[in-house]
């Protein structure tokens, strides 16, 4: 694999929630996102597609993929972190509800689970157990992941030496593609090389 294109999936009537295994679909200006996203890479041969089989990546992935003449590959090791009582709550609704809770959580999520939420050392390893096999597919040149902002933001830091604020950042916009690209034959780095969003 020389070319990794890391994908958030569009917006939906969920957006600025904290959206883990909730399952809404895109919304019209998702829709929007998502044709504008086939635009960008309607030049871009893709050899394999893998995504989180939740219906806002599912619904771009199978889009992408028909484009290209390829199957897409879904997986539940793709979905975003599970946010237990906290799924499909604003920041200021968390903050209200869950005072304490929220602030551990600032001070240090990796390290804070909220109640009936997937610890972030389990979304990580499912995470790695998976990419670690993707990613040394020396058959595939190109590949391209859908999938959510969490993941994304793991993903640029363990495979592309992006540091978190950077990550957090570069992860920010819905249906953003992030190219990353590495030397034919290396094993490392990945490193970041085009970051696209349609607005």
């Amino acid at each position: 694999m020389r070319q990794l294109i890391l994908i958030r999936h569009p917006a939906t009537d969920l957006a600025g929630t904290f959206c883990g295994h909730s399952d809404p679909d895109l919304s019209a200006s998702g829709l929007a996102q998502l044709h504008a996203l086939q635009r960008k890479l309607d030049q871009t041969p893709l050899d394999r597609l893998l995504s989180s089989d939740l219906l806002r990546t599912r619904r771009c992935a199978e889009a992408l993929a028909a484009q290209h003449g390829i199957m897409a590959t879904l997986t539940p090791a793709l979905r975003e972190l599970h946010f237990g009582d906290w799924e499909a709550l604003r920041w200021d609704e968390i903050a209200t509800r869950f005072p304490d809770q929220a602030q551990r959580w600032l001070n240090g999520f990796a390290t804070f689970t909220p109640p009936h939420a997937e610890p972030y050392e389990q979304f990580t390893a499912r995470i790695s157990r998976a990419a670690d096999e993707w990613l040394q597919d020396a058959s595939c040149a190109t590949l391209a992941i859908v999938t959510h902002r969490g993941v994304l933001q793991f993903l640029l830091q363990a495979y592309c030496g992006v540091d978190a604020r950077a990550a957090w950042q570069l992860s920010s916009r819905y249906a953003t593609a992030l190219f990353c690209a590495r030397a034919v034959g290396a094993d490392n780095p990945l490193v970041v090389r085009e970051t696209w969003h349609p607005d």
